[in-house]
């Protein structure tokens, strides 16, 4: 049994022994803790009308990682158990890849607070669903690579091949690694445009703190919404970014502005230290593949303690910087106006004019009309005339009377011949 075990592929974090037993319970326990946290936060919020389904998402994160580490003591007892083996790397590895990937959601929470008109064009976001449509692929591709050796009589050319796919897919883990900090250099590096800063943004106001035990007030998101109903058009469909008070963008404006200094300093730096050690357990991992040694012959990178420390201690530590630093606050992006908020048109938004008139408008028609009249007269006197247009004041488009050139000329002839009345016959 050892001999085969020695002969092996060599795992990061090695094949498990009685030593993995401890810091493995530990691990499940700490875990826990971390879950329960990670529940009672989005609990805590959801009953306040505050919505932030990444922290579920990052309990059940915690719960993979319970269940990997569980299931590497559960090894520990049966090392031919492959089922229980190929399981618990599985849910070691994926945990890492789920944190990049809401890491990558989160900088791009700060690239669209930063650059409201980019980070909200179709093209931005083609980009972002191209990269977790990767990410899935990239998945879909480490699992049976993972696998396939181990539970299949492969040939040598095969079992080659298989070892070389798994390569490409830690590499691809390692640069999808660092997606993250790249959007945050981009969002850093290039300036917000004047169309940036001339951009209404709709943050969520009622965020007054970052403090670790703030808690919004009650459905204080729901009653922003409803101020909505009596704001322009600019308002309604303004972009919906995370919470700030040191921009100097047009933002929507609520009904209190009692808030403290919310700034993205420890933001930006909760992203890229949580990005940093995923990324150095990717880089760890990546390292034993290429090595492609045998188990009895594995080099330090496969040591157990170190497995523990990255998968265990990085991502806990992680987790607390999740917690602590709020990022439930930071990264909180108003929720989707209610659709009948958006369903209201004001008359910013009516691009042609109404066609009822109002009584001011009658009487200014019915004085232009005079002057016409008046400017016809003088016509008589000059010797000259101009075509003109009116029309008889009306509720009814159809009732416009349209005067022909030869009419005019008939009444005019008219007004001459009779030279010994003022008043003319001829009617317009």
């Amino acid at each position: 049994m050892k001999f085969a075990i020695a002969a092996q592929m060599n795992l990061f974090g090695g094949f498990p022994r009685e030593r993995d037993i401890v810091p493995s319970a530990i691990m499940v326990g700490l875990f826990c803790v971390l879950a329960i946290a990670h529940t009672l936060v989005f609990a805590l919020n959801y009953s306040r009308g505050h919505y932030f389904w990444i922290s579920i998402i990052w309990s059940w994160n915690c719960v993979l990682r319970i269940l990997g580490f569980a299931l590497r003591i559960v090894w520990v007892k049966n090392v031919p158990n492959v089922p229980a083996a190929l399981t618990s790397e599985l849910f070691l590895i994926l945990p890492s890849v789920i944190l990049v990937t809401f890491n990558l959601i989160l900088a791009q929470r700060i690239f669209t607070w930063r650059h409201p008109v980019g980070g909200s064009r179709r093209l931005f976001w083609g980009v972002m669903l191209t990269l977790y449509g990767v990410v899935l692929l990239v998945i879909a591709m480490t699992i049976p690579a993972a696998f396939v050796p181990f539970i299949h009589f492969l040939s040598i050319s095969a079992y080659e091949s298989w070892k070389q796919v798994n390569m490409v897919s830690s590499v691809l883990i390692i640069l999808y690694s660092l997606t993250s900090i790249s959007l945050l250099g981009l969002a850093y590096f290039f300036q917000p445009t004047r169309k940036d800063e001339n951009l209404y943004t709709y943050q969520p106001w009622w965020i007054e703190s970052f403090s670790p035990f703030y808690f919004v007030k009650k459905n204080a998101a729901r009653e922003a919404e409803e101020t909505f109903m009596k704001r322009n058009s600019n308002h309604r469909h303004a972009i919906r970014v995370i919470a700030a008070t040191h921009h100097h963008y047009n933002m929507v404006e609520g009904l209190t502005n009692q808030r403290g200094v919310l700034k993205h300093n420890k933001s930006l730096l909760i992203v890229s230290v949580s990005t940093i050690l995923i990324f150095v357990g990717a880089v760890f991992r990546s390292i034993t593949i290429f090595q492609n040694k045998r188990n009895y012959d594995s080099s330090w990178v496969c040591d157990y303690r170190l497995l523990i420390v990255i998968y265990g201690g990085f991502e806990a530590f992680i987790n607390v910087l999740y917690l602590v630093g709020r990022v439930d606050l930071r990264f909180y992006r108003p929720d989707r106006l209610p659709a009948k908020v958006r369903a209201i048109i004001t008359a910013e938004q009516t691009f042609f004019n109404s066609p009822v008139t109002s009584e001011d408008e009658d009487d200014d028609a019915i004085s232009s009309e005079s002057d016409g009249y008046s400017k016809t007269d003088s016509f008589s006197d000059q010797g000259s005339f101009e075509f003109i247009e009116t029309a008889i004041p009306s509720e009814s488009v159809s009732d416009k009377h349209v005067l022909t050139k030869n009419e005019f000329e008939r009444g005019v002839d008219d007004l001459r011949s009779d030279s010994s009345s003022t008043v003319s016959d001829f009617q317009f």
